[in-house]
């Protein structure tokens, strides 16, 4: 197989002066696309911070509105294409008669879904707590290491299996 050749017929392998400054010039552009990527990505988080308080007055009339109709979340999650429910989830969520995601002061780091639950036989919180961190291993490598983990507080283990299938379905739902 013949190897790539420059414009002087020189082999592109061969690390000759003019190369070497070559590949400087290139890291040193991408550094400059790269810090400029990372200051674009400050000023996204700082509007979408801004416009995630805009919203929340427009998602608590949308939860009072939903509060008017019968059965709303459980129906919104048994049909839901990406979702399956076995019959005691269903008959668990007939109960679930909110839902809230907090986004953490820095959105980056992660947020929080609240259910809010009537009085039901499954469990005796009223509100179960689902918190999603954002880890990032560090500022250099945070593109390429994006690690998330989910912990869960004052859910039992079947609500824990609930939870995890429904986090894309509540962010979708709250966030058309």
């Amino acid at each position: 197989m013949a190897k790539p050749s420059g414009s002087n017929g020189d082999d592109i392998g061969d690390n000759d002066a003019e190369t070497q400054k070559a590949l400087v010039d290139i890291d040193s552009c991408q550094n400059e696309i790269d810090a400029l990527n990372e200051k674009a990505s400050e000023e996204i988080l700082m509007v979408e911070q801004k416009y995630n308080k805009l919203r929340k007055p427009f998602f608590e009339k949308r939860n009072d509105i939903i509060k008017r109709i019968p059965n709303f979340w459980v129906t919104a999650f048994v049909n839901h294409p990406q979702i399956q429910l076995d019959e005691s989830e269903e008959d668990c969520l007939t109960h679930l008669k909110k839902l809230e995601v907090e986004e953490f002061e820095d959105i980056k780091s992660g947020y929080k879904i609240n259910f809010h639950f009537e009085e039901n036989p499954f469990f005796s919180n009223e509100v179960l707590i689902n918190h999603d961190f954002v880890n990032f291993a560090s500022e250099k490598s945070k593109k390429m290491k994006r690690k998330k983990k989910s912990i869960n507080k004052i859910v039992p283990n079947f609500f824990s299996k609930v939870s995890a299938r429904f986090k894309f379905m509540v962010l979708i739902s709250l966030h058309f």
